[in-house]
């Protein structure tokens, strides 16, 4: 009988682990990962904003 339960408990505590493992994963691969993208994006469009309103502004003489 202590067999099984020593069995089940760690079963259960393996498949804890494993469930909070992978929400961990799904939650950066869903969440954080799309906004680090979207950051980037805005620092890469912006600069070239900047680029080109420095330049459309800039006297020729």
């Amino acid at each position: 009988m202590k067999k099984d339960f020593k069995f089940g408990l760690a079963t259960g505590v393996l498949g804890s682990a494993l469930a909070v493992l992978s929400a961990g994963f799904g939650y950066k691969k869903l969440v954080q990962e799309p906004k680090e993208q979207e950051q980037e994006n805005y620092e890469e469009v912006s600069r070239a904003a900047i680029r080109k309103s420095v330049a459309a502004h800039q006297s020729r003489f």
